[in-house]
């Protein structure tokens, strides 16, 4: 008799072959938690913004005025954001930390309108009498402000 006839030696060999098996599985499942480990630090990069492409909003809010003065992507926006620092500054006339807090709740709101696809036009301006430029105060400054400043609605001509 044989090992190939002898129940134990086959079992053996079974075993021998399983195991085999199983370290080959396993080499495989710690080779694909290698890739899994390494699309989790990918995944998380992207989730924290890393290697991410700037919406046109963080555009806005990431650029000084000279940028945001050449980007034509952003100027329109920009001129918005002028006014608004003026309305601010109007609005907190005695207080000038609350009139920056003030324009930068503006600057973010500007930027989540761009993001939302809203298009700007560029801000209006009217000269007075002594020659001086002044802001208009349109509706959209309305909207940005929370109806706290008004646009300068013209008088009924007699209907």
């Amino acid at each position: 008799m044989d090992d190939s006839d002898d129940p134990v030696m086959a079992l053996l060999a079974t075993q021998r072959a399983v195991l085999a098996a199983v370290e080959n599985l396993a080499g495989q499942v710690e080779a694909m938690q290698g890739k899994v480990d390494a699309m989790g630090e990918t995944l998380a990069q992207l989730v924290a913004g890393v290697g991410c492409v700037p919406t046109l909003g963080d555009r806005f809010r990431d650029a000084t005025a000279e940028e945001a003065a050449r980007d034509p992507a952003l100027y329109a926006a920009y001129t918005h954001y002028v006014v608004a620092q003026v309305i601010a500054k109007n609005l907190h006339r005695d207080n000038p930390i609350l009139a920056e807090q003030e324009a930068v709740r503006a600057r973010d709101w500007i930027a989540d309108q761009l993001d939302r696809g809203r298009q700007f036009d560029m801000a209006k301006a009217k000269r007075r009498e002594d020659g001086a430029a002044h802001a208009v105060i349109e509706p959209i400054h309305e909207e940005m402000f929370g109806g706290r400043v008004r646009v300068a609605r013209q008088p009924d001509r007699g209907q």
